[in-house]
């Protein structure tokens, strides 16, 4: 189970502040999956808090988005899914 809030606090503030300024709807970038991994406790560890958005192969293509309920944790109950 995922501790999203745990998650998040876990985050640098530089980090936490790129997520917000960049929107619920964001593609997240390399650092900022690196980010979440390292925020829930190592490499690959932050694959619950985020989603594949669209599709899945090739792998080198994925785009990545938070999921619904971080997004809604950090924008609030509008944030699109």
């Amino acid at each position: 189970m995922v501790d999203v809030t745990g998650m998040l606090h876990s985050l640098r503030p530089e980090e936490l502040e790129t997520l917000r300024s960049r929107g619920p709807a964001q593609i997240l970038d390399e650092a900022l999956l690196e980010a979440i991994d390292t925020a829930a406790g190592g490499p690959g560890e932050g694959r619950g808090y985020y989603v594949v958005h669209g599709h899945l192969w090739p792998v080198e293509n994925r785009e990545y988005r938070l999921r619904s309920d971080v997004a809604e944790e950090l924008f609030g109950p509008e944030a699109p899914a």
